[in-house]
């Protein structure tokens, strides 16, 4: 065992039962990581086992196989979960971020035949908030990835850092409602994106493209009650001023021309009548110049004080960092309003937990990432207060404990040279904790290709079902959601859409009951046939060859 930096400096450490801690104070002001290297993680190419990496990239928890492959190696600096996996010759391993976890990364690949990972912590030349500890815990040998996962759960869940998804409903009958119903989500209105002027202004400020009204909304609600449909929580996105990303973090007034507030009053007392739960979309991570609150610096700075710009421009415009001490500012001025609109369910804001805990080097308002953690923390836990639950995209489990619903866990999985498979690791800790979808190609899987609904189920997740997903209009950013597309432009096309949610949700009201239960196995059966095995002893079969979902209660 051995600790380095990316300068070649070794530094001395303590042991503490199965944790390697190192001192903050020991570590070098120049140095931009740490790395801890285990030798016993190490294999030859060609031999049995394999590594479980939590996160790749975004697209999912995957495994990389002993496999004989050229030189390659892979880095990941933001990771879902703080661990990874080991199966190799010396025993099966399950490796845990338990210090400085929100900058710890994973490293892995082969070289002259030889495989090697190890944890990376990035100091980025500042000593860190806190000591940097690694807990190496040591499994039964015949274990695989589904025991290290649920390590991980009991983990968390002995540690009170998560609660299971049955306690919660007991709290807060919002949660207990929407397990048993689809996610629907409606995009309203929206400005061109990628956006033709990126320091916008009321003057030049693009026009909005209205997709539907409240009104509209209103009658796809009456379709979807007439259709048999008793349950649904409804998100709408755009409803702000300027539509969806419009003018954030302003977000008042209502946006006039999808009704205005009298409107938007109206159609969530209507939601509320038919039985459906209503909430909506709102932001607390992105700032656009044209904001009001722009002129007070409200952008986070990066470690050379400058603004800090997200590298992709949304329909405001530039989009810049929110500092997350003004984003808590923001969210206790602007919530209650939001709330005293009507709207009660899982409060939907956006992207929070999809993207990796951001620093603050302001002066002003400074923040490093466990402090933003904190914050983030604070606004969640407004949300169940105000609300009644929390919802967001993605699933960082710094976030576990307050985030009730992700909109998905991954994006679209792409061919890797480094992983063999995916695996659903993330869902087997979490599920019975969170309420999710697990990847964009289950979005609409209804109007998708079968396996993406077989995928969906295979993964625990729950239905969900986006009008006017996309809405990219060019340049080099794609609709992850896809290019197929739920509308309801005319009646003919939403008694059709309609009847296609109707049918996932008679079809989900099969398998609802599981969504309080844990995952305890996942099992791949043969070529394109799976188990998952759940804490009651259900058994769900997922069988790609014919298409088919069977279950053994």
């Amino acid at each position: 065992m051995k600790i380095v930096d990316n300068i070649g400096n070794g530094y001395n450490f303590k042991t503490v039962g199965d944790t390697i801690v190192l001192n903050k104070h020991n570590v070098r002001k120049d140095a931009e990581y740490i790395d801890i290297i285990n030798e016993d993680f190490d294999a030859a190419a060609g031999s049995d086992g394999y590594y479980v990496i939590s996160d790749c990239d975004g697209k999912g928890s995957g495994i990389c196989t002993f496999a004989e492959r050229d030189d390659n190696e892979r880095v990941f600096k933001q990771n879902l979960m703080p661990i990874f996996g080991v199966k190799n010759k010396h025993g099966t391993y399950l490796i845990i971020a338990d210090g400085f976890k929100f900058e710890f990364g994973v490293v892995f690949g082969v070289k002259d035949g030889k495989y090697y990972i190890k944890a990376r912590f990035f100091t980025n030349k500042n000593e860190p908030y806190e000591n940097i500890s690694l807990k190496i815990v040591k499994l039964n040998p015949d274990d695989g990835y589904s025991e290290m996962a649920v390590y991980y759960r009991n983990y968390r869940l002995c540690r009170g850092e998560c609660l299971p998804l049955a306690d919660k409903m007991k709290q807060r009958n919002e949660l207990r409602y929407c397990a048993d119903a689809p996610e629907v989500r409606i995009r309203l209105g929206w400005k061109p994106a990628p956006p033709k002027i990126l320091e916008q202004t009321v003057e030049n400020e693009p026009e909005m493209y209205v997709a539907c009204t409240f009104s509209d909304v209103k009658r796809l609600l009456e379709e979807m009650k007439k259709q048999g449909i008793d349950k649904a929580q409804i998100c709408l996105c755009g409803w702000n001023k300027s539509g969806h990303d419009g003018r954030y973090p302003d977000i008042f007034p209502v946006e006039e021309k999808l009704g205005g507030e009298d409107e938007l009053k109206n159609l969530i007392g209507y939601a509320e009548q038919i039985g459906y739960m209503i909430v909506c979309h709102t932001n607390s991570t992105d700032c656009y110049s044209i904001s009001e609150r722009f002129k007070d610096g409200i952008t986070a700075e990066d470690i050379n004080g400058n603004p800090s710009v997200n590298e992709v421009p949304w329909s405001g415009g530039r989009m810049y960092n929110l500092c997350p001490v003004k984003a808590l500012e923001y969210a206790k001025q602007d919530l209650p309003r939001v709330r005293d609109l009507g709207f009660r369910g899982l409060h939907y804001i956006d992207v929070m937990t999809v993207t990796g805990l951001r620093s603050c080097y302001s002066k002003k308002h400074p923040s490093n990432s466990k402090e933003t953690c904190e914050i983030y923390s604070a606004i969640m836990q407004m949300c169940h207060e105000l609300f009644g639950g929390f919802a967001s995209e993605g699933g960082f489990d710094f976030a576990a404990k307050y985030l009730d619903y992700g909109l998905y866990i991954e994006w679209c999985r792409v061919d890797d040279e480094m992983i063999d498979y995916g695996i659903p690791l993330w869902e087997i800790v979490y599920h019975g904790i969170i309420l999710y979808n697990p990847s964009t190609e289950t979005v609409n899987y209804v109007i998708k290709p079968k396996k993406n609904k077989l995928h969906l189920y295979e993964y625990g997740g729950k239905p969900t079902f986006y009008f006017y997903s996309k809405f990219m209009n060019g340049g080099n950013q794609d609709n992850w959601l896809g290019e197929t597309d739920l509308r309801f432009d005319n009646e003919e096309e939403m008694k059709q859409n309609v009847s296609l949610i109707k049918e996932a949700y008679d079809e989900y009201k099969k398998f609802s009951r599981l969504q309080t239960l844990f995952i305890i196995k996942h099992k791949k059966f043969k070529e394109g046939v799976y188990h998952i095995t759940y804490s009651d002893g259900t058994v769900m079969c997922i069988d790609y060859n014919n298409e088919i979902i069977t279950i053994n209660e």
